[in-house]
């Protein structure tokens, strides 16, 4: 059998399972992008409520919504990209 290559869907089914992403999780992305609920919603194109549920505890984000959450904690940087603007590093643009 020959070596091919990993196609994007192998790729993505051999990676590992999305985090959980309870309230603490949640709370803590939330503060390492530097967003309140009502930004985070806006992200996550959810309710501000969504949002609230997702921090007390009394609802757990979907699928779809934890890997949003994984691919914005693993690379902040796309938040920028999403909002048309160039990140900030120690004040300087890049």
């Amino acid at each position: 059998m020959t070596e091919t290559k990993n196609t994007a869907l192998q790729t993505i089914a051999e990676a590992a399972r999305c985090p959980e992403y309870g309230p603490d999780m949640v709370k803590a992305l939330m503060e390492k992008l530097d967003m309140n609920e009502k930004g985070f919603a806006l992200l996550m194109n959810v309710t501000p409520s969504t949002v609230r549920l997702w921090t007390s505890g009394a609802a757990q984000p979907c699928g779809t919504a934890k890997r949003l959450m994984q691919i914005y904690e693993t690379g902040p940087e796309i938040v920028s990209k999403i909002a048309g603007v160039k990140p900030m590093t120690g004040g300087r643009d890049l």
